[in-house]
């Protein structure tokens, strides 16, 4: 009876190593998909999207995907991400022994929790019935860009007559320009004008993606170029100001 007791032990020593090692696993590769994906953003949105991205060639899959208000403190989660996958089951070693490594090949899943800097944590979940299913990164929530902003900023300003408008018109004529999200939930970034001695300038967009327009007193218009430090949270931003700001490279 006692070498009976004995062996049932060591088989669920086995199974248990294995769901370890299993585990184990897929928890290094959640990382190193993580560890190349974009981790920073301002809503689960941003970051979603990146992860989609770097998970179809992974063999890991995207799960679920739930945003969060943020109460904007340091660290206050935005959403988090659920990934899946299945592991080897079995690792050959490649040396003259040939000592394998057996694995539960599972599924396992995991849930990452985000702030607008990073991971806040990542802790194993249950996987759903039914496989692992791949969801879409959902759209953005906050304001994006237009998709035409460039060409509607440039047309309304190429058009205004000698006597410049106010800037509650130039923003009226440019908004009345802009293309909607074709998702129909992303709502457009704010148009912002500045008026200087006859110089207008326009801008649109964020951080990342931002349309600094000015028209000159001879009516010329250029693309104003803005070091994209100073685009930054904290900096001066995707502002019409900003075209008239001191824009030489900080270092």
């Amino acid at each position: 009876m006692l070498a009976v007791v004995l062996v049932a032990g060591a088989g669920l020593s086995g199974c248990s190593s294995d769901r370890s090692r299993g585990r184990d696993a897929a928890r290094s590769a959640v990382e190193t998909l993580l560890a190349g994906s974009r981790t920073e953003g301002d809503e689960i949105a941003d970051i979603a999207g990146s992860v989609e991205e770097r998970a179809r060639a992974s063999g890991i899959v995207m799960i679920g995907v739930e945003h969060r208000e943020s109460d904007g403190g340091y660290g206050s989660p935005i959403g988090s991400i659920t990934l899946g996958l299945t592991v080897a089951e079995v690792v050959e070693d490649p040396s003259w022994w040939g000592d394998d490594e057996t694995r539960d090949p599972g599924p396992y899943c995991f849930e990452v929790t985000f702030h607008r800097r990073g991971v806040l944590k990542t802790k194993g979940v249950g996987c759903p019935d039914g496989g692992l299913v791949a969801v879409p990164a959902p759209p953005s929530r906050l304001p994006r860009i237009a998709p035409n902003a460039h060409e509607a900023v440039w047309s309304v300003l190429e058009s205004m007559p000698d006597r410049v408008p106010s800037q509650d018109q130039v923003v009226a004529d440019v908004t009345a320009r802009l293309e909607p999200h074709a998702n129909g939930v992303t709502p457009l970034a704010e148009v912002t004008v500045a008026i200087d001695d006859g110089v207008v300038a326009v801008a649109t967009g964020d951080g990342d993606d931002c349309v600094l327009v000015k028209r000159g007193p001879d009516g010329v218009v250029r693309d104003v170029y803005v070091p994209p430090v100073y685009l930054k949270r904290g900096e001066l931003g995707c502002y019409a100001d900003t075209a008239f700001a001191d824009l030489r490279p900080p270092h």
